[in-house]
């Protein structure tokens, strides 16, 4: 399998991780199925406007989409200012995956938006 995208639109897998929108308490994104998609993931974190002491995102996987464990490796580093873009690379071992956080501060505000991707399998 090649490792480059020439064509995201066609050749990559990218779902919602959290959809835009201003976050208060530690937010969890959607159950993303992965199952059309296969080799080394990536996700996209996006913080705009923040009040807060400090944001901890980071992925986690499930085979079931029920029961969810932290990913390894597939933490995004610890942003405490606004206007911050980060972007991580990790691998999965389960068949769904979703966003998840941590917010902290006595009246948190921030504006957050997350993108995971993989490429699509090929025969």
């Amino acid at each position: 399998m090649s490792t480059a995208l020439n064509d995201v639109a066609s050749a990559a897998l990218v779902a919602t991780g959290l959809a835009p929108g201003t976050q208060t308490s530690s937010p969890t994104g959607p159950t993303v199925d992965m199952i059309s998609a296969d080799g080394p993931c990536f996700a996209v974190q996006q913080v705009g406007a923040f009040t807060a002491d400090a944001l901890a995102g980071y992925i986690e996987e499930s085979a079931t989409g029920s029961s969810w464990a932290a990913v390894a490796g597939a933490a995004f580093a610890e942003v405490a200012a606004a206007n911050n873009l980060q972007v991580i690379r990790f691998e999965r071992t389960a068949r769904y995956v979703r966003y998840a956080a941590t917010l902290d501060g006595e009246t948190p505000s921030v504006a957050l938006a997350v993108v995971i991707g993989e490429q699509k399998k090929t025969l």
